[in-house]
């Protein structure tokens, strides 16, 4: 066969390379620990040092901060990779990531003090743990249930933010609160110590997927935020922000690359349980039989598309001509499709590997339980279908849920 045409130039051609940024080797180590992270249910503290000592907490920072200046498109990759290594530690870690993007997009619009923040996470290698999910929210990505009064230059904020991957690990929170004065700007996105006054964090998780990704509660009581943790200010619920948008582009694309990531070492199961299972009395391997190449493909076909939709869209969003808010239908529909995609492509992968999925150890069994978390990441289902509907029909619409009836 043409080597151009070989499976292992094409199963990675469409995503940008990333040698550069952090070396493969970093991915192989990562591996190494994931089963031992899974039974534990808490990441080890070597998978976090290995991502760190390969500067992957500084990604996406300007090289002229410190960081190492990764777009977009390669920060996907990198999540990918890292999704295909230890899944759950890849969402943990898409959680400082994504908080990492709002900083970087919120700079290029505003080259504010916010500068300072970035250099900060740069030098000091710094691990943020995002705080934004809340209990009653619904799943919107613009709101607060966490009320914070203003006294001086600083707020005083109340609360709960569950869940919380890496909280207790983490180094600085960012997370949004909502000025109870009100007003235009009254969101207030910010970044808090971990280790102040009135944080604490509860050890909540223990589930049957994504065991390791230390999802756990951090309740706020009294706590301050100064000003000059303040990253960005907004109307609650508010469309139209562009640094918002942004960053449920940074989200969208850089959690359906995760998860694509998931289902690429899913298939390279299968892979290598048809390559090694015979069927006696046909005296040929399960990957020699067209029955079974035939649902090997019908994975890709599914797959295929939704990577190349994955990295074409942020790609675009690495274009500073293009406004992320038109883009928001096509990443909501990413998001939407991402869901079903994941999770079925991983559980026909199961299929071919066989029995061995259900085993109560091995990559196998793990993968088609960390996939389902998929389902819960926002913007759920439930707000992307009502979303592109009133989109498609040119009524008003947003990104959080809403049950009355639209003019």
């Amino acid at each position: 066969m043409d080597e151009a045409y070989a499976y292992e130039r094409g199963a990675d051609v469409i995503w940008p390379n990333i040698d550069h940024l952090i070396p493969g080797s970093v991915f192989s180590e990562l591996s190494e620990e994931a089963e031992e992270n899974d039974r534990n249910g808490r990441l080890s503290d070597r998978s976090v040092d290995i991502l760190r000592s390969a500067g992957y907490f500084a990604l996406p920072i300007p090289t002229e901060f410190g960081g190492s200046g990764a777009s977009l498109a390669e920060c996907c990759a990198v999540q990918r990779a890292v999704g295909a290594a230890d899944p759950a530690l890849a969402v943990g870690a898409n959680m400082h990531l994504f908080s990492l993007g709002f900083m970087v997009e919120h700079w290029r619009r505003h080259q504010d003090e916010s500068e300072r923040l970035l250099r900060d996470v740069a030098r000091d290698n710094l691990v943020i743990g995002s705080a934004f999910a809340e209990p009653g929210l619904g799943g919107a990505l613009t709101r607060s249930n966490c009320p914070a009064r203003r006294v001086g230059d600083s707020w005083i904020a109340n609360g709960v933010k569950v869940p919380c991957s890496l909280a207790e690990r983490s180094d600085v929170l960012c997370l949004q609160v909502v000025d109870e004065a009100g007003g235009p700007e009254s969101l207030v996105v910010a970044l808090l110590p971990t280790r102040s006054p009135g944080v604490s964090i509860d050890r909540t998780w223990d589930t049957l997927g994504m065991r390791a990704s230390e999802s756990d509660a951090v309740r706020l009581t009294e706590c301050e935020i100064t000003s000059d943790m303040v990253i960005h200010r907004s109307e609650p619920g508010s469309m139209g922000d562009a640094v918002f948008a942004a960053g449920l582009g940074w989200f969208c694309t850089t959690a359906t690359a995760l998860y694509l990531g998931a289902v690429s070492a899913s298939i390279d199961q299968a892979r290598a349980a048809l390559a090694r299972s015979p069927i006696s009395h046909l005296g040929a391997s399960r990957a020699a039989l067209p029955s079974f190449q035939a649902a090997l493909g019908d994975i890709y076909a599914e797959v295929l598309p939704l990577e190349a939709a994955c990295v074409g869209l942020a790609r675009q969003l690495d274009e500073d001509r293009v406004d992320p808010r038109t883009l928001a239908p096509a990443l909501m529909a990413l998001k939407h499709q991402s869901v079903e995609i994941a999770i079925r492509a991983v559980e026909m992968a199961s299929e071919l590997v066989g029995v061995a999925s259900y085993s109560s150890s091995g990559t196998a069994s793990r993968l088609i339980r960390d996939v389902h978390a998929v389902r819960f990441h926002p913007p759920t289902r439930f707000v992307t279908r009502q979303a592109l509907g009133r989109w498609a029909l040119n009524l008003p619409w947003s990104f959080e849920l809403a049950e009355l009836p639209t003019d």
